[in-house]
């Protein structure tokens, strides 16, 4: 558990073992039998255990589902006793009352409440009315300190355990957004390179030079896609509904899609062209993958206050029907589309077609001709996600702590105002008197509440202090004009000291004002009980106001913390899918890249191993699409192995000489796919940035752990004469440096002394167990 828990807990505790000790005082000025003193401290004892379970029922869960039993024993100790012990023992029956709120719901607890507290009254009715008015606010106050104090504990407890939930939620949300993503961008760009090598297949035959330009048409979706990978992972993606549109009347009329275009839809904001460009680039998605669509109308528009994106396809009863959860790409557009005010409905239009149509809302700041207004409406996708269970109760937590401190430092201030007017001082004393303490009643909620108050101040520290010296000023001055009428509130001024001044600086001023108040107290003929009663009350006083001021504080810091710590898990899951849709499909794409070009020069003369390349090309863009599905769910597993021979059957696809040796035994899961994504990522840079005719792959076992070595001879050859330099940059091998380190090993990279580039990385495997 950490700090602010266990400090929290341990003020509480601290303040309920106070309160025994004031009754144990009570109960050993009646001066018992020694044996009645052992029952009342067995008792004691036995009441707070009981209290300490129903306060705290972390510490103890198992004792805590039998809490309605122990509040029935709590009960039989709290009353029984008092026909021995007398009113000694009532204040027993304040922690019961306590009790009653924390154990049952409040329908029933606060009337249980209620109930307590009349029967302090009924204690003392034979009393004066200063003593029965003093211990009925007593048999209040004393229980709401209880209740405060244990909620807040527990409160700050649960804050605490609450922020890895939140994180893990809200990385869980980002997770949904980034799947959505990777659907709506490369789910297009995929299914356009898996129907245009389709088709060049069948053309490479035939008609080879129309191949040839389909070819083309893979090679710059291929390049895009890996633009919209490299837009998507950096967490910002704008998108033109005027770029996708021609795009797709390009694609569609070579995939022999008859397709019309009416455009008409003027300059839109960022945010509602990005949606409606997402719109268009799924719909057309879905048309490849579920349909057999022979004409295709993509029509935009203004309407009105809003634009109108419409797609129609004749391609209803012609193609496979989809398979369950075929429209969640629709259901996630939707939802975007609700963000912007718009709406999204598909369906048959009775006539053949299958139509989709957006009608999203354009500020009018934006269709003003002279450019004024916002540049872009923010796409709420883009935005930082807020964390969940934090919306529409932001303030919830913050407002409880502050109305439970403010409840109980009232509740001083009444009580600390009827010992005061029981001198029955003369009308004038008398409201000097409780303007004087009204007085530190201010200065009090401004120290308590300094979170709040103090920080918009220019000197917030001198201000503290000025408080505080207010404090001690208005606790000994009233006292040479009112005389011994006068008694403050010194647990105000000790919480006040403990709240703003050091630890070294702050006890002794508490110690002192313990001191002053007893010596005064002393002087109004106060008996030996009194005396040990004014000490505790105030240390008790001063602890409280800490606690519940301190409390309120961290919990306000902890509830605003949270969206900061869910958004810093919110950032660390995105680099975590950055370096992930890098490392695979970067590769990936990379390879469908040279695969194409292979490709478009073995057609004219070598059709039949151009077909078996396109196939492997193919088998390559199902891979990718399996790999999205991969990264967009979070449970990437990758085998060293595994990328070692398909990295052989590649490179000697692309004719480069490949020695492959990667026999190092069982690894570990972690270990065995960050050297994986090191030997894929290692690949797709030697591909890009080099022109190497040899490589070599090893694996082998260390003392320590193991060694992967990858070397190339494409050092004279690379595009990139800075990559060596890049290992601990922000993509690339930059990234592989950061999951290496992660498993407890090294990264090296850069030309050797034999003109050979070399990317390696050792692992410690023992120290990756531990």
């Amino acid at each position: 558990m950490a700090l602010p828990p266990r400090k929290a807990i341990a003020v509480t505790a601290a303040a309920l073992f106070g309160f025994f000790v004031i009754d144990g005082v009570f109960v050993w000025a009646e001066n018992p039998p020694w044996w009645q003193l052992v029952a009342a401290l067995l008792g004691f004892l036995a009441i707070g255990g009981l209290q300490l379970v129903h306060s705290f029922p972390q510490l103890l869960p198992r004792l805590y589902r039998y809490r309605y039993a122990t509040w029935v024993l709590q009960a039989v100790l709290a009353y029984a006793p008092i026909a021995l012990f007398g009113s000694a023992w009532s204040g027993m029956a304040e922690f019961l009352t306590a009790s009653s709120v924390l154990v049952f719901p409040a329908v029933l607890g606060w009337p249980l409440f209620g109930a307590g507290v009349l029967t302090c009254w009924a204690l003392y009715s034979g009393r004066d009315t200063s003593t029965v008015l003093y211990n009925v606010l007593e048999g209040a106050l004393i229980p709401l300190i209880i209740i405060g104090l244990s909620r807040m504990s527990d409160m700050i407890v649960k804050l605490h355990r609450s922020r890895e939930e939140l994180s893990r939620l809200a990385v869980a949300g980002e997770r949904l957004r980034f799947a959505r993503d990777l659907h709506d961008v490369l789910g297009y760009s995929l299914s356009a390179i898996s129907l245009k090598c389709e088709l060049a297949y069948r053309l490479l035959a035939d008609a080879p030079a129309k191949a040839h330009e389909e070819l083309g048409d893979v090679l710059r979706t291929s390049r895009k896609a890996l633009a919209d990978v490299r837009s998507v992972s950096r967490g910002y993606r704008e998108m033109s509904l005027a770029g996708e549109a021609n795009a797709a009347v390009s694609m569609l009329s070579a995939a022999g899609i008859r397709t019309s275009l009416r455009f008409e839809v003027g300059r839109l904001p960022a945010g509602v062209d990005t949606v409606l460009a997402t719109v268009l680039r799924e719909g057309l998605t879905n048309m490849l993958r579920h349909s057999k669509a022979e004409s295709c109308e993509i029509r935009a528009e203004r309407v009105g206050d809003g634009a109108v994106l419409t797609l129609s396809n004749d391609g209803i009863g012609r193609g496979r029907p989809p398979r369950g959860g075929a429209d969640g790409g629709l259901d996630a557009l939707g939802s975007r589309v609700r963000k912007l005010g718009g709406a999204l409905s598909h369906g048959a239009d009775g006539q053949g077609w299958f139509r989709l149509e957006a009608t999203v809302p354009v500020p009018d700041e934006a269709t003003r001709p002279d450019g004024a207004g916002p540049a872009a409406v923010t796409d709420p996708d883009e935005a930082e996600p807020s964390p969940p269970h934090i919306q529409g109760h932001r303030d919830l937590v913050p407002r409880t702590a502050t109305a439970i401190t403010f409840t109980v430092l009232l509740g001083y201030f009444v009580a600390y105002s009827v010992v005061a007017m029981s001198y029955r001082p003369p009308l004038g004393k008398a409201v000097v008197t409780e303007l004087c303490m009204f007085a530190t009643l201010l200065l009090q909620l401004l120290i308590s509440f300094q979170w709040r108050f103090v920080r918009r101040a220019r000197r917030p520290r001198l201000l503290q202090l000025g408080a505080l010296g207010g404090l001690l000023l208005l606790q000994c001055v009233p006292w040479f004009f009112l005389g011994p009428s006068w008694m403050g509130l010194p647990g105000f001024v000790a919480g006040s000291a403990l709240l703003v001044l050091p630890a070294a600086g702050a006890w002794p001023l508490v110690a002192a004002v313990t001191v002053i108040s007893d010596v005064v107290f002393r002087e109004v003929d106060s008996t030996l009980t009194d005396l040990i009663y004014e000490t505790a009350y105030t240390v008790i006083c001063a602890l409280v106001v800490f606690g519940l001021s301190r409390m309120a504080q961290l919990a306000s810091e902890l509830h605003r913390s949270r969206t900061e710590i869910a958004r810093l898990a919110v950032t660390t899951e995105r680099l975590r899918f950055a370096r992930d849709l890098h490392d695979l499909l970067g590769f990936s794409l990379s390879a469908i890249t040279l695969k194409c070009e292979l490709v478009r020069r073995l057609a004219p003369t070598s059709p039949v191993q151009a077909q078996a390349e396109l196939t492997e090309v193919l088998g390559i863009a199902r891979q990718a699409l399996a790999d999205v599905r991969t990264v967009a769910e979070g449970r990437q597993r990758m085998s060293l192995t595994a990328e070692a021979a398909n990295a052989t059957a590649m490179l000697a696809g692309v004719g480069i000489r490949a020695t492959v040796d990667t026999d190092c035994g069982e690894l570990p899961g972690d270990v065995d796919t960050v050297l994986a994504t090191m030997l894929r990522e290692g690949l797709t840079n030697m591909l890009r940035h080099s022109r190497a005719a040899h490589c070599e792959i090893t694996a082998e076992r260390t003392p320590a752990g193991v060694r992967l070595t990858l070397v190339n001879d494409g050092v004279e050859g690379r595009a990139d004469a800075g990559l060596d330099s890049k290992v601990n940059g922000g993509s690339g091998i930059g990234n592989l440096t950061t999951r290496v380190n992660a498993v407890n090993g090294r990264l090296e990279a850069g030309a050797r002394p034999d003109g050979w580039f070399e990317l390696k990385a050792e692992v410690e495997l023992l120290a990756t167990a531990a």
